[in-house]
């Protein structure tokens, strides 16, 4: 499943998170995985913060939080915006409608 939200930031930029999600090895929970792109106000096409190719935070080495932390920095979203749409991916998620 892929979930998708942009927000418009206060300077124009917009800030695409993506969450997919997948089934863990052995669990029957969905394991989420975020991508975080920008796109400045006068581009064409989304980008990587990182610029490391690793926009990617689940099964880190590093940890989640660390990862997601420096996402976050990274691309201006607060940790609301952050938590709105990992809340909406697991209300669909959980919902009866993927059942």
């Amino acid at each position: 499943m892929v979930y998708e939200k942009i927000f418009t930031m206060d300077t124009g930029k917009q800030v695409k998170m993506v969450v997919r999600g997948y089934y863990a090895p052995r669990q029957t929970a969905i394991e989420p995985f975020v991508e975080i792109w920008i796109k400045q106000q006068k581009q064409d096409h989304y980008f990587s913060p990182l610029a490391l190719g690793l926009p990617t935070y689940g099964f880190a080495a590093d940890g989640p939080k660390i990862i997601k932390d420096q996402l976050m920095q990274a691309s201006g979203l607060s940790e609301q915006q952050f938590e709105q749409v990992m809340s909406e991916f697991k209300q669909i998620t959980t919902s009866s409608v993927l059942l």
